[in-house]
């Protein structure tokens, strides 16, 4: 999944439960942020800088959604406890097969690597990851926030 690919057709719960479509993420801008695990220390700290910086994403009207592969519930909880106010998708089951459809998964460890897509009508316009030991550097976020292409 490079720039100028189309979103690949998927359907996700987020943490209530509510269903959120590729169709839902194909008007207008968005994020899209893969990560390997709820509750893990650098996984914690990348989603709780987006949220520090999310009034940055509201003002460009750009939609921010994360994803992993645990649970609907467990992400539930995670974003209560955390205070996040942006979505966060569960690619549960089967398992990873959005993360696979992205190329952001990692078969070994059975989990999303840390890839991030900004998108624009449903086409991908940039595209970038980290280590899974090593979070993403937010300026990263604020050149695809900045760039509406």
């Amino acid at each position: 999944m490079q720039p100028g690919t189309k979103l690949p057709n998927f359907s996700l719960e987020n943490q209530y439960g509510e269903r959120v479509t590729s169709q839902d993420l194909s008007t207008g801008r968005s994020i899209i942020v893969f990560y390997p695990w709820a509750f893990s220390r650098v996984c914690g700290g990348e989603l709780a800088e987006l949220q520090q910086h999310l009034p940055e994403f509201r003002d460009a009207n750009v939609r921010l959604v994360a994803i992993s592969v645990d649970h609907k519930f467990a992400l539930r909880t995670y974003a209560e406890q955390e205070g996040f106010g942006f979505e966060l998708l569960a690619d549960f089951w089967p398992h990873g097969h959005v993360a696979e459809l992205f190329d952001a998964f990692d078969a070994e460890r059975g989990v999303a690597r840390r890839v991030t897509m900004s998108v624009k009508d449903g086409v991908i316009q940039t595209r970038f990851e980290s280590p899974l030991s090593e979070p993403r550097e937010f300026q990263a976020y604020r050149t695809a926030i900045a760039d509406p292409s």
